[in-house]
């Protein structure tokens, strides 16, 4: 039985309603996941971990065996190449597989706060908070052990819409800032309601 966990943070590059076919004409889905290191680590060290132990295991078959470790995380870098103090992890799901039977088709399922699906209208631009449902699965090759973030489901807490994202555009100023907030635009998010099932863990 495949397990799945989750992780929260902030959400760049999300590619989930359309998968991107710039580099690979089957089409991935991916979204990356930005986390300040101190929450990072924890998710960190378990892929760390895992990847470890598919080494042992590599190296019980074959002592003589050399690997490479890649993992699906590094520090995030600003544009001005400097780092930001946080950690990015990379999630992703292959559009079509070439499976036993033939090639078959897959997406991730994306909700909203309340879990209702998502019909993609609203894209999700970078610096909305949601939160990931994924597989990981160690892998071999090339050299090379790894650990690979399937992406199964995204939830979208609080959605900055793709295009309006002032964030991006502009740095802070010193001068005025608004203090009052309009009652249309004014969120109130309840967590109570956000998906569990099937979830081993959360990070």
């Amino acid at each position: 039985m495949s397990k799945f966990y989750k992780a929260k943070g902030k959400a760049m590059y999300a590619k989930v309603f359309q998968p991107d076919t710039q580099f690979n004409s089957n089409g991935v889905y991916s979204v990356d996941l930005i986390k300040p290191e101190a929450e990072a680590a924890e998710l960190s060290d378990f892929l760390e971990g895992m990847v470890k132990q598919r080494l042992a295991e590599e190296k019980k078959m074959d002592s003589k065996v050399r690997l490479a470790t890649h993992l699906p995380f590094s520090p995030n870098i600003d544009k001005d190449g400097n780092e930001t103090g946080e950690i990015k992890f990379k999630f992703k799901l292959d559009a079509k597989v070439n499976g036993r039977n033939g090639v078959y088709e897959q997406k991730p399922v994306v909700v909203d706060a309340k879990r209702k699906p998502m019909s993609g209208d609203n894209l999700i631009g970078n610096g909305s908070i949601v939160q990931v449902a994924f597989e990981p699965r160690t892998w071999v090759a090339s050299g090379k052990c790894g650990v690979k973030l399937h992406l199964k489901a995204v939830q979208v807490v609080n959605l900055v819409e793709y295009g309006n994202n002032a964030e991006a555009l502009f740095e802070d100023e010193d001068g005025y800032t608004e203090e009052r907030v309009q009652k249309d635009n004014a969120q109130d998010y309840s967590f109570e309601d956000e998906a569990t099932a099937n979830a081993q863990g959360d990070f």
